[in-house]
């Protein structure tokens, strides 16, 4: 849902804003969360994934793996795995679902 604002502002912005209020609140997993449902999201149209198998790795996977068959790292952990211990493997799962994505427009 949004909200009506009286100025704009840029999305880096609210992006920047939201991860410091995770990071204060020590919610590595709910950002890691976000980060990777917001990535399936923007996946399945392109793999060819009906937008309500989008989360659901038994459609996701196999579509991924038959577009990018030899991908580097782990998919499901990737995209389903656990919530990153620290902030340094945030940041990681961050480019790392970045650079998958790009993969996945760019093949």
């Amino acid at each position: 849902m949004t909200e009506p604002l009286p100025v704009a502002i840029r999305a880096s912005e609210a992006t920047e804003g939201r991860a410091r209020l995770y990071r204060k609140a020590d919610a590595r997993d709910r950002a890691a969360a976000v980060l990777r449902t917001a990535t399936r999201t923007r996946l399945a149209p392109l793999l060819g994934v009906a937008a309500q198998d989008a989360h659901s790795p038994e459609t996701l996977l196999p579509a991924l793996s038959t577009r990018l068959p030899g991908t580097g790292a782990d998919p499901r952990d990737l995209l389903f795995g656990p919530a990153p211990a620290d902030d340094a493997a945030l940041i990681r799962l961050a480019d790392q679902l970045d650079a998958l994505e790009r993969e996945v427009r760019t093949s």
